[in-house]
């Protein structure tokens, strides 16, 4: 796609600035009753269902996380924490999946109700079933977790459930018997110095039938705030002798040091042989790695973009990969570049041809263009750290781990992770998951009002086949700062966006108000392809998001606006348990890098070089 057609694309994005939230309201249906609407509140009683229509069909509904969460530990501040705002290192569900802020409900996510325990109401909690856990990381960092527990109100007086509390594997809390017709129980369990949170319903011995249980309320209180600190530059190894450019005409592994003095890549690939670079030092006026028709592992590499010195020209993309056959770019580091650029793919992926981009760490994605004279000017170019462009129907394609820094003044990107005209299959849905992204600014951050940089972004672009936009999943990803938009989706269909965390303090990391600050998660039928005769918008999700996106106003005071939710229902598209984190501070966002250390270090993950 030419730049002029990306431009016009982000100018319709910035319309998002001048668009106010729209209100949704989504039918909420409990399992084997017919759906109805209902708002939550935490201060009417609820209604109780005294004929219930829930019925089991004796098949096997159960769930597991396995697959869908990954180790995570909790974000604890100073004070009292909702863990309902956290994801767990595991979890099972004797019935459906475990529901946030709602009741169990049926089978499906999202299809839960306000949690209600005897005729009152909870605003956060967990919707559980029997035979379910949930598993949290604490860190030792706590003193006490409080909740209220009971039967769900949607079962009328029908269940009976056993809650437990357990930590570091020793019983806390039993709650004995607990049926339909009880009020909640509020329990108070000494958590000092425990690891590992684990909370279990049982379902008492006579069977799971209508074992709604809800642990509502559910807080981390007497929390100490574990260690902050802001993302390290790193720095450039020393005593590099730099050769000139690599120029591969035959398939093999490369290992060395390279530069391209002029705009001419400075590894450049010749062959569709498989290539492998690692362990690698690469600097350049032009793109670092670049080719066509290549399948190549990139791995081990450090990648310095530098200014080019010609007037109007950008940096160089740390990899162009067009008409690739297989590509891979595994802990490895680029700075100061135009990030990877991904054009169609014609490998063969029953041959394990395949994209994936893994463990890598990129530092200012840098769109500004060069003055010629050592500077840059303020007229800039349409970059991505990642851009996908008609990368169409391609199986096992992944981007995982990823540690994505933007500094103001330093770079100029605008979506971080952008899916444009690019789809995964049915089957098998391009995977973005478990990436930390963070900043996403303008030229001039402090004046500039109305800017499209964003965390991640699906379906972009338009085509007239569903098959060749979508099948996109982004989930357990952290964004953090990006000004215009966390996570949005466009267009195309089948695409997911869940269980990630989108914050904005409205500030840059200095404190400066950016005013260009927008919404954190949005779901829009920007191109119109939800009315085609063969809609090109349809079955989309966006769902279990926690998000706090607060705008500075230039008196100083602050709003709120976490989604904006305007093709919900359209085509069947889904939205859901979506959590408003509200007012955020620079020390919630400092918060957010040091979950991402912990989280790297549960899973035992290094990005990065090696």
């Amino acid at each position: 796609m030419s730049n002029s057609n990306k431009i016009q694309l982000s100018t319709a994005r910035t319309a998002l600035s001048s668009l106010g939230v729209l209100a949704l309201t989504l039918a909420l249906a409990a399992c084997g009753s017919t759906p109805s609407t209902q708002a939550p509140s935490s201060q009417t009683p609820a209604a109780q269902d005294s004929t219930p229509t829930f019925t089991y069909d004796g098949a096997d509904h159960s769930w597991s996380s396995d697959g869908e969460s990954t180790l995570q530990p909790l974000t604890i501040t100073s004070g009292d924490n909702g863990l309902s705002y956290e994801n767990w290192t595991s979890a099972t569900n004797g019935w459906g999946p475990v529901e946030r802020d709602r009741s169990n409900g049926d089978k499906n996510a999202g299809d839960g109700r306000t949690l209600s325990i005897g005729g009152v109401t909870f605003d956060k909690g967990f919707g559980a079933h029997s035979n379910s856990s949930m598993t949290f990381n604490l860190n030792g960092l706590c003193s006490t977790f409080t909740a209220n527990v009971g039967v769900d109100d949607e079962v009328g007086s029908r269940g009976s459930v056993v809650f437990q509390v357990y930590a570091d594997g020793t019983k806390l809390y039993d709650s004995g018997v607990m049926r339909g017709s009880d009020g909640a129980k509020a329990l108070s369990v000494n958590v000092s110095g425990k690891k590992e949170l684990k909370l279990v319903v049982t379902d008492a011995g006579d069977g799971m039938n209508y074992d709604h249980a809800d642990w509502a309320n559910t807080t981390l209180r007497g929390c100490t705030s574990g260690t902050s600190s802001a993302p390290a530059p790193i720095p450039t190894p020393g005593n590099v002798q730099y050769g000139g450019r690599l120029i591969i005409s035959k398939g093999g592994t490369y290992s060395g040091n390279w530069e391209s003095t002029t705009t001419g890549a400075a590894v450049l690939i010749q062959t569709s042989e498989p290539v492998i670079i690692e362990n690698a030092n690469i600097r350049g006026l032009g793109n670092l790695i670049s080719g066509f028709g290549n399948r190549v592992t990139i791995r081990n590499v450090r990648g310095y973009g530098l200014n080019p010195n010609i007037a109007g020209r950008t940096v160089g993309k740390a990899v162009n990969a067009e008409e690739i056959k297989s590509l891979t770019v595994e802990n490895s580091y680029f700075e100061n570049t135009t990030g990877i650029y991904i054009r169609s793919f014609y490998g063969d992926p029953t041959k394990g041809d395949g994209i994936r981009i893994l463990r890598n760490q990129f530092r200012n994605i840098n769109g500004m263009r060069s003055d010629g004279a050592g500077g840059y000017t303020k007229d800039t170019a349409v970059v991505q750290a990642l851009l996908f462009n008609a990368v169409r129907r391609v199986p096992g394609v992944e981007v995982a781990w990823n540690e994505i820094i933007n500094e103001p003044g330093k770079s100029r990107t605008e979506e971080t992770i952008n899916l444009n005209g690019s789809s995964g299959t049915p089957d098998s849905p391009m995977k973005i998951h478990d990436n930390y992204i963070q900043g996403a600014y303008p030229v001039d951050p402090a004046t500039t009002t109305s800017y499209p940089g964003g965390g991640i972004l699906l379906g972009d672009g338009k085509v007239s086949n569903p098959l060749d936009n979508g099948y996109a999943w982004a989930y357990n990803n952290q964004i953090v700062g990006t000004t215009n938009h966390g996570l949005a989706i466009v267009g195309g269909v089948g695409n997911q966006i869940f269980n990630n965390r989108a914050v904005s303090s409205g500030r840059m990391p200095d404190g400066t108000r950016l005013p260009s600050v927008n919404v954190g998660i949005y779901v829009w039928d920007m191109y119109g392809a939800g009315s085609l005769p063969t809609p090109t918008f349809a079955n989309n999700v966006m769902r279990d998001n926690v998000i706090g996106w607060t705008k500075v106003n230039s008196n100083g005071t602050t709003t709120n606006n976490a989604t904006w939710l305007p093709a919900c229902g359209l085509n069947g598209t889904v939205c859901s348990n979506n959590q408003n984190l509200g007012t955020i501070t620079l020390e919630m966002e400092k918060a957010e890098w040091t979950r991402w250390q912990g989280k790297l270090a549960s899973a035992g993950v290094k990005v990065g070089p090696r």
